[in-house]
């Protein structure tokens, strides 16, 4: 009888026994195992690549975040009051972000959150700097990091920026070196908005009184 792996003859053909085809396709198992296990390391070390790349993308945009942006105008302050000149405090400053200046008498960097953005031309702040800035100062704002909020959110802060906005309004007369009215006006669907407008000679703040006394609409000049 023919080992296994010897030719034998049948008929006039030649065959291959058994032994030698099940040693075959062992061979052949085996080299699919390998295949597949080669396939699966290439796709774990691309994946980790891929990981590693998108950890240090993400940690590249909040480096970016936290990077100091120069402001839109220029600041004056009277403790926690800023006003600005040319400013854009509605565009780029939102509650919780960081406002930096470097104070024109100490010549230090000075760090502030806004604690609310009121128009273009005011924003309040956590605490006063070193001394008020009587003269325009640059400044430069790093934004807080963002999360979602609902609409149902974003609704009451409007709601609160409002009244906020009318408390704080209501008896200021001589912001800004006694350029600045404020002042309420009626609309013509009966509700009130707040008007501020910048006069063009410096006031006194009898002299706005006088002028926010012909606004009609301003019950706090009855």
């Amino acid at each position: 009888m023919p080992k296994g792996g010897r030719l034998v003859f049948k008929g006039g053909e030649v065959a291959v026994s058994s032994r030698g085809k099940k040693k075959d396709k062992l061979k052949r198992k085996r080299e699919r195992a390998q295949a597949k296990a080669a396939a699966a390391s290439t796709s774990e070390a691309a994946a980790a690549g891929g990981a590693a790349a998108g950890g240090q993308q993400d940690e590249e945009e909040a480096e970016e975040e936290m990077r100091p942006v120069s402001g839109t105008g220029r600041i004056t302050s009277s403790g926690t009051a800023v006003h600005g000149h040319e400013a854009k405090f509605m565009d780029e400053l939102h509650s919780g972000d960081a406002i930096l200046i470097t104070h024109p008498t100490t010549l230090r960097e000075e760090t502030r959150i806004v604690k609310m953005v009121l128009s273009n031309m005011s924003i309040s702040i956590s605490s006063p700097f070193s001394s008020d800035l009587i003269s325009t100062t640059n400044f430069r704002y790093i934004k807080a990091p963002r999360l979602e909020v609902s609409a149902e959110t974003k609704a009451e802060e409007r709601k609160k920026r409002k009244v906020q906005e009318e408390d704080s309004a209501f008896g200021t007369y001589a912001g800004a070196g006694g350029k600045r009215l404020v002042y309420r006006e009626r609309t013509p669907a009966g509700n009130y908005r707040i008007i501020e407008t910048t006069v063009d000679e410096a006031m006194t703040r009898e002299e706005m009184l006088d002028m926010r006394a012909t606004k009609k609409a301003d019950r706090h000049c009855n």
